[in-house]
């Protein structure tokens, strides 16, 4: 008979850590190959195209979000937008004052068009960066990094880049 309970313990010990396991890689926020993007204060454009997430602010502006398939994570999530308009079936535009924003899991772009834009991105796919499109406004103090690496200024000109893990150095 005790063998009997000794079976039953151990059998529910191993279900009960498979299930902790299983629920530790599904709680996983960065993959091995995530980059991180990090935008603030920034005016103009800010495009991300890829898997993973992003969560942000302006002041004022617009952002568009296309969800092509809205069971593979969150979906968009907005608040402050004034207008909301349906481009189609997965996109979304929401504009107005103080909007904030977030996208989690699966694939979807963003693109963000406002003054001080304050922006983070977690995952693999394409940023395009672009200040010029801020006419009138001062972006002295914009900055962006990827993959915590020293700020560096808001670019004043297009600049597009694959967003995706640091590349270990020689030896590293």
């Amino acid at each position: 008979m005790d063998n009997q309970i000794a079976v039953k313990y151990f059998a529910l010990f191993c279900v009960l850590a498979v299930l902790v396991m299983a629920g530790t890689a599904a709680a996983r926020t960065r993959g091995p190959n995530d980059g991180a993007l990090s935008v603030k204060n920034a005016q103009g454009r800010v495009v991300f195209v890829g898997k993973g997430g992003v969560i942000g602010r302006f002041d004022k502006g617009q952002v568009t979000i296309r969800d092509p398939n809205p069971n593979d994570g969150t979906g968009p999530i907005v608040t402050g937008a004034d207008v909301t308009q349906v481009l189609g079936d997965k996109t979304t535009r929401y504009s107005g004052l103080n909007i904030r924003f977030r996208i989690i899991g699966g694939s979807f772009s963003v693109n963000v068009f406002g003054t001080d834009i304050d922006l983070s991105a977690v995952g693999r796919g394409l940023v395009t960066l672009n200040g010029s499109l801020a006419k009138g406004h001062d972006s002295g103090d914009a900055t962006y990094a990827v993959n915590g690496e020293t700020p560096q200024p808001f670019p004043t000109y297009p600049y597009t880049f694959p967003l995706a893990a640091a590349q270990p150095g020689p030896g590293g």
